[in-house]
């Protein structure tokens, strides 16, 4: 059985330190907005980049132009929220760590290596949606990639570099508060269902 979190049934603390932003800690922001992919009437792109020792959290923020938002034929909410559940495709968002190990929004993505990388709260309506993001740990110097696809939105596969070694060098600024303590009443998880990728597409790539 698969849970986040456990192992073997008991709680392993290494592992729920990394589960999401320590609350224990003040984060270092950095200037790293970035357009993911865009066509005439729909954005996607990467803002709000905090570092912290154990990872980074940003917000991937979706947007439609208001014209166009009445000839979708999903919401954002559900593209974003429901994107490999039930066999939906939905928008698919992935990284690639300059040591070449992935992580994604869907469940052949879902955690590799020792990676987590998983959506947190977020919200919006028919043309804008904010979602969280968390990836730990930090990731290693070298280039940090952003792989997107939406075929529900026009959104063809994009890929846009990040600078993997400036955000490890935030890591070391991070101002730690006081000592972690675990969650209470932590619960473990069962994992989504198997998604039908693209076989064209990185996201149904191994390795």
């Amino acid at each position: 059985m698969w849970h986040v979190g456990f192992v073997d049934g008991e709680p392993d603390d290494d592992l729920l330190r990394r589960m999401s932003a320590p609350e224990n800690e003040v984060p270092v922001a950095l200037p790293a907005n970035r357009v993911l992919a865009r066509t005439d009437d729909v954005a996607a792109a990467l803002v709000g980049l905090h570092v912290y020792t154990t990872g980074v959290s940003f917000d991937l923020a979706l947007r439609v132009r208001a014209a166009a938002a009445p000839s979708l034929r999903v919401g954002l909410n559900d593209l974003l929220w429901d994107s490999g559940r039930r066999g939906r495709l939905g928008f698919l968002f992935g990284l690639e760590l300059a040591d070449g190990r992935r992580v994604g929004n869907v469940p052949e993505r879902a955690g590799t290596d020792g990676v987590l990388f998983h959506q947190g709260g977020g919200g919006g309506g028919d043309t804008a949606v904010d979602q969280s993001w968390w990836l730990s740990p930090v990731p290693p110097a070298g280039p940090l990639r952003v792989v997107v696809r939406c075929d529900e939105l026009g959104l063809a596969e994009t890929v846009t570099e990040l600078d993997g070694t400036a955000i490890r060098r935030a890591a070391d600024e991070v101002l730690t508060l006081w000592p972690w303590e675990p969650p209470r009443d932590e619960r473990p998880a069962e994992p989504p269902p198997p998604l039908d990728l693209p076989p064209d597409s990185w996201f149904a790539a191994r390795g």
